[in-house]
């Protein structure tokens, strides 16, 4: 009888916490709106900053990688990371009245926490799973149990908003970075390089080659769709007029339709290949996108995310996939750390961009029948020409097709 592999259960408890950390989205997005008065633009700035250590993310891989704590490079950073975030909730927890600056301080260390701790992770289940074959399927149970949360944390989240108080939200935040924390162990320590020169060549080389950038510019293109995040949030709540609990009920079926996209990926990727899962990805995701337009009501929210949320799980498992086949030995953490750095940074791009191009084309259109609807039309449009842009990119990456040779 084969041995259980521990190493499911690390990734699957640390995305589980991570993925519940997610309850509190709903929650912020509404202390900012109402609360605070932000506007999309303003909120989407706001969003920015708070996440600005997940486009610093190779830092952390470094860490993990290079700098040993007591010999060990992996356990005692992730307890670490795990016993700052959760004194950051409770901080908010404790804190009566929120303000911007002490708000955003508090909510960028915890996303330093988030990022430490998902190096360490990811650091792990690079360096296991390409002695063993497995950063597929690995990834496909973080991505699966990540939106497995999104289940709980989508309609948990809606009804969160409109029944508690954010301080209440904030201490149940609180309790799931000690689940990874106690994660750690389960985390077979792995042994120190030669030296931190052996890792810094490692990552340098890797650098150097041309492969590695046109992945980046894949990654950020495919992730660059700046209709998704703040811009439909404001789309929704004001233009759609969806209450808090229907746009956590949203969320709960992007997240059924993930984990049905990474249980698809885990189970075929070896079967039919990381590359064929890019190319069908692009060509699907690219092309489909512009369905987006139909999104006028909670009928069609309800498709199109359902829709997207198997199309986009698949493609960036297979994105995921490919960056953790290139990683270098000595140096996986920074490698993978850097490739989810990009991931992050067009996020971040994408979110910033869609947040001040919806409150401006709002204003430009206002003599339109629909400005809301025209805003988030030219978001979608600009989404899907950069999806399809991948395309001329997979023979850089090693996932073009294959054409047939002459005999």
């Amino acid at each position: 009888m084969a041995r259980f592999d521990r190493l499911y259960l690390f990734c699957a408890v640390n995305y589980f916490a991570q993925g519940m950390a997610g309850i509190v989205y709903e929650p912020v997005n509404y202390l900012l709106k109402d609360g605070l008065r932000l506007s999309a633009g303003e909120t989407a700035a706001f969003v920015g900053w708070m996440t600005l250590p997940f486009i610093l993310k190779p830092i952390f891989g470094l860490l993990s990688d290079l700098a040993p704590i007591r010999g060990s490079l992996r356990r005692p950073h992730l307890i670490l990371g795990a016993l700052l975030g959760a004194s950051c909730w409770a901080i908010l927890a404790w804190t009566p009245r929120h303000n911007y600056a002490a708000l955003l301080t508090l909510l960028i260390l915890v996303n330093f926490s988030v990022v430490f701790c998902d190096a360490v992770c990811d650091g792990v289940m690079v360096q296991l799973g390409q002695a063993g074959g497995k950063t597929g399927t690995y990834q496909a149970v973080q991505i699966g149990t990540l939106y497995a949360t999104l289940v709980l944390t989508g309609v948990g989240g809606g009804w969160l908003s409109g029944h508690a108080r954010p301080r209440a939200v904030f201490a149940l935040a609180a309790v799931f970075p000690l689940l990874v924390a106690g994660s750690a162990v389960w985390v077979r320590e792995l042994p120190s390089p030669a030296s931190p020169r052996q890792g810094l060549r490692s990552l340098l080389t890797l650098l150097s080659g041309r492969r590695f950038w046109a992945l980046c510019l894949m990654i950020f293109l495919w992730n660059f769709s700046p209709f998704l995040g703040t811009a439909q949030f404001y789309y929704q709540s004001e233009a759609l007029r969806l209450g808090p609990l229907y746009i956590g009920v949203l969320s709960t079926l992007g997240g059924v339709a993930g984990v049905l996209g990474a249980a698809f990926f885990g189970m075929k990727v070896r079967l039919w290949g990381t590359a064929a899962f890019l190319r069908a990805g692009v060509l699907l995701a690219g092309a489909s996108s512009l369905l987006y337009l139909f999104y006028v009501g909670p009928v069609s929210a309800g498709v199109l995310t359902v829709i997207f949320g198997v199309l986009g799980v698949v493609f960036r498992l297979a994105l995921m996939d490919l960056a953790a086949q290139s990683c270098p030995a000595h140096a996986q953490a920074s490698a993978f750390a850097i490739y989810m750095a990009v991931f992050n940074l067009a996020a971040l791009a994408s979110n910033t961009a869609g947040g001040r191009l919806y409150d401006a084309l709002r204003d430009l259109l206002r003599a339109a029948p629909d400005p809301a609807y025209g805003a988030a039309a030219v978001l979608v449009v600009i989404g899907s020409v950069c999806t399809l842009a991948c395309w001329w990119l997979l023979p850089a990456v090693g996932a073009a097709p294959q054409r047939p040779t002459s005999s």
